[in-house]
C-alpha cells in the first residue's frame, strides 16, 4: 500500500501493484518492485557482504561524529554513509579495517603544521601549533576522537577548542584502562561549512 504526500497530486510513498514510490534526499522517485532471487550466493558476493557488514560495525559507534567529519562529502552522500563508502575502498586489507588507514573526517580545511597527542593520567592532551595557514580561521575548532573498537567505545568531542588555543584536555573512560585505543583528530569551520581531512594520531595504551 503507498501512501499520498502532499494531497491526491503530490508524490506517493509505497508499493502500487510493481511500482515502488520512494523519497531520497528530498527527490521522489519510482522503481520496479524486485523479484525475488534465486541463484546461490557467490563467493565473492559472501566476502563482500562481510566486508561490508564489518566496516558498518566498526564505524557505527562513530555515528555522530561522521555526521560532522564526511558533511558535504559528495553531492548524493554524507555523513555515515560516506564514511562507510570512503573507508570500505581505502581503510580495509583482507576483510579488516586497519586502523592508521581509517578517515573519520574528509575536507578541504588545512590541519596545523603539527598536530600531537599525550596521555596524562587519565586524561588525553592534544597539541598543535598555531601558526596561521590560508584557508583557516582561529575559530576553527578540535574535532577529537578515542576509540577502542573491540569494546566499540568512543569517546569524542566535535566541536572541541578553538584552533588559536592550541591545545585540548579530555578525560578519558575508566573503560580504556589496560586498553590501546586509536586518536584521530580533524577540525571544523566556525560556520560549520567545512571540516579537514582527519589525522591518525597514533594508538595509545591507557
Amino acid at each position: 500500500m503507498a501512501k499520498y504526500i502532499q494531497g491526491i497530486n503530490g508524490i506517493f510513498v509505497g508499493k502500487v501493484g510493481t511500482v515502488v514510490g520512494c523519497v531520497w534526499k528530498g527527490i521522489p522517485y519510482m522503481r520496479s518492485k524486485g523479484k525475488p532471487r534465486s541463484s546461490q550466493t557467490t563467493e565473492i558476493e559472501a566476502k563482500n557482504r562481510s566486508k561490508f557488514a564489518t566496516a558498518h560495525a566498526w564505524l557505527q559507534p562513530l555515528l555522530v561524529f561522521l555526521r560532522t567529519g564526511f558533511a558535504g562529502y559528495s553531492a548524493t552522500t554524507v555523513g555515515f554513509n560516506a564514511a562507510k563508502s570512503y573507508n570500505l575502498k581505502n581503510a580495509m586489507i583482507q576483510g579488516e579495517v586497519v586502523p592508521d588507514l581509517v578517515k573519520v573526517s574528509h575536507g578541504d580545511l588545512p590541519l596545523p603544521e603539527t598536530l600531537e597527542v599525550a596521555l596524562l593520567e587519565d586524561k588525553l592532551q592534544v597539541i598543535w601549533s598555531t601558526e596561521y595557514i590560508p584557508g583557516s580561521s582561529d575559530k576553527d575548532q578540535l574535532m577529537l576522537l578515542a576509540y577502542h573498537p573491540q569494546s566499540r567505545t568512543a569517546l569524542y568531542e566535535v566541536h572541541g577548542a578553538f584552533r588559536s588555543m592550541g591545545t585540548q584536555l579530555m578525560d578519558t573512560y575508566s573503560e580504556f584502562v589496560g586498553k590501546t585505543i586509536h586518536i584521530y583528530a580533524a577540525f571544523v569551520a566556525a560556520d560549520r561549512s567545512k571540516q579537514s581531512t582527519s589525522l591518525y594520531l597514533g594508538a595509545i595504551d591507557c
